[in-house]
């Protein structure tokens, strides 16, 4: 089981509406929001918290994905996996005082997660350098199309660092040219 907690406004559902329609499909994901309790799929147990302004104690090795705009917990559980805003001063001073492993999302090629181009339909997500999967595999730079589904370019971005992350697209990876 992994623990994956979802910080910011309950406005914001496309992330929501990723993890639902997406992950479900591989995982027996379990999302609680407010007083909600959503559960799909079978296999690995993802188990998702959607809540505006946790505290997270005693959450070892868990992911801790940072919504747009959102404001991240002052202390942050040790050995947590950060994916946040490149572009939110506030999400980047919070993972810096914590110094956790983080995946910055942002629309700058410097992001260790953007993306180099998209149409109607798709965006091309780009991982900018290495990271290291939750099972240990480190996953090399490559560009991934990733349908929009109508979410919002950063919602897709950490969306896809998280499946990065779960080590989920298997044979879909291609690297960057």
């Amino acid at each position: 089981m992994t623990l994956i907690f979802i910080i910011g406004g309950r406005e914001d559902t496309a992330e929501e509406s990723l993890i639902k329609n997406t992950l479900s499909g591989t995982y027996r994901t379990v999302y609680v929001k407010g007083e909600t309790l959503d559960v799909r799929g079978v296999g690995y147990e993802l188990v998702f918290f959607d809540c505006e302004r946790p505290v997270i104690c005693g959450a070892e090795n868990a992911v801790v994905i940072a919504k747009k705009n959102a404001v991240l917990p002052d202390k942050l559980p040790e050995n947590c996996t950060v994916i946040f805003d490149a572009d939110d001063r506030s999400q980047i001073d919070t993972v810096c005082r914590n110094g956790v492993f983080a995946v910055d999302c942002g629309f700058s090629q410097t992001s260790t997660v953007s993306f180099s181009s998209e149409s109607e339909s798709t965006i091309v997500v780009s991982l900018n350098r290495s990271i290291r999967a939750l099972s240990g595999r480190e996953i090399q730079p490559l560009e991934i199309p990733v349908p929009k589904h109508g979410a919002d370019d950063y919602s897709l971005m950490s969306f896809t660092a998280l499946r990065l992350l779960l080590d989920d697209f298997d044979s879909e990876l291609g690297e960057l040219m």
